[in-house]
């Protein structure tokens, strides 16, 4: 059975029809595992999808690239969140702690969800200290020395990632 051909007039079917396999094979190499690379290859698609009015990029290699590795960024970000989280569950059940009442644990995720949507909205830059200081624990000196920033720069953008998680607390408990 032959596949119907997107025409010029379906650019999407085009960008797919061109470079799924490409884009499948690129992410295989970095996620070594088939089953995730085709689900990231989706994941990519859905994004160019949903995006709005899309216009064929010049270089669309380059594009759907650019497109997982976001994803791949934003995946990471949600796995250390949840590992954090269960890392504190588990030190809470450990030191003979009350467990918590499901209710606590989908208020909790539903929290992090909402973090990981204001992380995502952040600056880079600002992101990636927050990262390196909430998650990472290291000190503001060392970041600023990372990134070849004065602290009192770390420190601004720490208070400017702080207030987005706080608009999102915010709405949490309206």
């Amino acid at each position: 059975m032959d596949r119907p051909r997107p025409t010029s007039s379906d650019p999407i079917g085009e960008l797919y029809a061109g470079h799924h396999n490409w884009l499948v094979t690129w992410l295989r190499r970095r996620l070594q595992c088939p089953h995730q690379a085709s689900d990231f290859a989706q994941d990519t698609f859905y994004r160019v999808l949903t995006s709005g009015q899309f216009n064929p990029p010049r270089e669309p290699r380059a594009f759907l690239a650019t497109i997982a590795r976001r994803l791949l960024i934003d995946n990471g970000r949600r796995l250390r969140l949840e590992q954090a989280y269960r890392e504190e569950l588990e030190r809470s059940v450990g030191h003979g702690e009350q467990a918590f009442s499901p209710e606590q644990i989908l208020q909790a995720i539903e929290l992090l969800e909402r973090i990981d949507q204001a992380l995502s909205r952040m600056k880079p830059r600002v992101r990636e200290i927050f990262i390196l200081r909430y998650l990472e624990g290291l000190p503001q000196d060392h970041i600023a020395r990372h990134h070849g920033i004065s602290v009192r720069t770390v420190q601004a953008d720490l208070v400017e990632a702080m207030l987005a998680c706080d608009a999102v607390m915010e709405v949490s408990d309206a």
